[in-house]
């Protein structure tokens, strides 16, 4: 039997399913185009995109593979 974290850190592991989740929801989980300067200023205003991809990531992982199994 295999729990949902489990489930998780295997979708995570896969390089495509992360591409297309990326395309599928127009985010960028793993994937960082940011200037240095760009990246100096969210890590002072404590901005964290990928915080919120992962989110979606969750929700997404629960939704179309989780629940299927």
């Amino acid at each position: 039997m295999i729990t949902f974290i489990e489930c998780l850190q295997e979708c995570i592991k896969t390089k495509d399913f992360i591409k297309e989740f990326n395309r599928l929801t127009d985010s960028s989980l793993g994937v960082d185009n940011r200037t240095p300067i760009e990246k100096m200023v969210d890590n002072t205003c404590g901005y964290d995109e990928q915080k919120e991809d992962m989110g979606r990531f969750v929700d997404f992982v629960y939704e179309f593979v989780w629940l299927r199994l």
